[in-house]
């Protein structure tokens, strides 16, 4: 191939690859607390306002999210005009262990005496309870099983019956599953008590955590 024309394909691929761009979207269920969602609570959330909202509670820091966003549509383009991918087939963005839902915190005590009890955690997916079944612990660690600034393996881990959230400050990613299909995030009938499952014996009861959906889009840059 002549020099000339080689060149001109390593340009149309690098501008292939670089004009790529593109959306996609879809539903999910976003956690609130109290009787109804708060104003606003519908709009549809994009790039940093997918994150799981904050919930300042009495000694501590919690944000809750179910593992259930359906990814309702993907369109990428090229060269930001015509259409390289368009995949309209409904799929859930994690991957999760057939039959069972996985429920992430993200715990951060500012007070001491917090245990995370995950075996006491309850689902409620319209008229049924589900008890968590498996808790986990996300972070480094090395080949015997020790939390590890450098050197491991990032990883999920069961944790005992009881752990006890002892660093205050320190934010516990922390997951339980329970034993029943992914609830379609569109549903308005989810709940999550943790009344018992997040407890001090300095501090109130985490109040009742409700769920409804939001619509959700992300940017392909």
């Amino acid at each position: 191939m002549p020099a000339l024309r080689r060149l001109s394909l390593y340009l149309w691929i690098s501008l292939l690859l670089g004009g790529c761009a593109g959306f996609k979207g879809g539903v999910e269920s976003r956690p609130y607390i109290g009787e109804a969602p708060p104003a606003g609570f519908d709009q549809e959330r994009e790039g940093a306002a997918l994150q799981a909202p904050d919930f300042e509670l009495p000694g501590l820091r919690l944000s809750v999210s179910i593992d259930n966003r359906l990814r309702q549509y993907d369109t990428q383009v090229y060269l930001f005009v015509l259409p390289l991918v368009l995949d309209p087939r409904p799929a859930y963005d994690q991957v999760n262990q057939p039959g069972r839902t996985r429920v992430r915190l993200s715990v951060t005590p500012t007070m001491s005496g917090f245990v995370f009890r995950p075996g006491e955690a309850v689902l409620a997916v319209a008229q049924q309870r589900f008890g968590g079944v498996a808790g986990f612990q996300f972070g480094m660690w090395d080949e015997q099983g020790r939390r590890v600034r450098e050197g491991g393996r990032w990883a999920d881990r069961p944790v005992a019956p009881e752990l006890a959230l002892s660093d205050t400050g320190r934010t516990y990613h922390l997951s339980i599953d329970f034993d029943t299909p992914v609830p379609r995030p569109n549903a308005r009938d989810l709940a999550l008590d943790l009344s018992r499952a997040l407890v001090s014996p300095q501090q109130p009861a985490v109040p009742l955590i409700r769920f409804a959906p939001v619509k959700w889009t992300r940017s392909y840059s």
